[in-house]
């Protein structure tokens, strides 16, 4: 398949993952990337100004801080709880973040074209910004010919799981498909199996085929399942796996 240009995707503006997506961000720019091999906050080693991060994270807020999207977004996700007040903030809030979003990656981009290796894998992932010019295929295409990824459990540790995503078409290459930027883990803790992948929380967004996933010590010997799918280079959502069902070990 030929290579062609096409606008890049951008930020998530669907609910479910812009609230993953966000909350994945957040997390990033509150702390030193080690990958970056520098002990700078993230948020500051991007030069992102004081003035436009302590507004973001204003806005994020906490669950229990009114009006701000860790408040206002699971309050409005539920149908029980729901209000049309709820509705407009909750737009409004996911706007003004993404106004916010937008300037900086647009920033970040250029300063990445002028000084490539600025930007370390992870604040790509975390912006989603893609590599220059990736292959691109149509919705149709991407589901047939990448439609999911294969979780199964390659090590299990004191609170940790090693998680393998293999391509079923190519199990032994570590390349993502044709197509695909990245791949959406995402688990569910609980005593019931799930039976729909809205039920799991978002992991991660990556672009490897092996990923950690780490938990508390309360949460030792808890019953665990994860999921994933493919996400293209146009923002395309791929189907998800079958689920792996795993247990929490405490091994220390």
């Amino acid at each position: 398949m030929s290579k062609a240009k096409t606008k890049p995707e951008n930020f998530p503006t669907k609910d479910d993952l812009f609230d993953a997506g966000v909350r994945a961000l957040m997390a990033h720019l509150g702390v030193a990337d080690p990958d970056s091999g520098s002990t700078t906050i993230t948020w500051t080693r991007l030069n992102i100004p004081a003035t436009v991060y302590n507004t973001l994270v204003a806005l994020f807020g906490t669950t229990t801080t009114t009006n701000t999207w860790l408040y206002v977004y699971p309050l409005e996700k539920n149908k029980a709880t729901r209000t049309g007040t709820l509705t407009t903030q909750k737009r409004t809030i996911k706007k003004k973040i993404l106004t916010i979003i937008h300037s900086q990656r647009t920033i970040l981009k250029a300063t990445e074209k002028a000084t490539p290796g600025t930007l370390t894998p992870t604040d790509k992932t975390a912006f989603f910004i893609p590599e220059p010019n990736p292959r691109t295929n149509s919705l149709e295409t991407f589901r047939i010919a990448a439609s999911v990824p294969l979780l199964s459990l390659s090590s299990v540790k004191h609170l940790e799981h090693f998680i393998d995503a293999t391509d079923p078409s190519t199990p032994k290459s570590t390349a993502l498909p044709d197509g695909v930027t990245f791949i959406w883990l995402l688990r569910y803790v609980g005593t019931t199996a799930p039976t729909d992948w809205t039920q799991f929380s978002h992991l991660r967004f990556s672009g490897k085929f092996r990923n950690i996933s780490s938990f508390l010590a309360t949460q030792a010997k808890s019953d665990v399942w994860y999921t994933a799918c493919y996400i293209s280079n146009t923002g395309e959502i791929g189907d998800f796996s079958p689920f792996l069902h795993a247990t929490i070990a405490q091994t220390a």
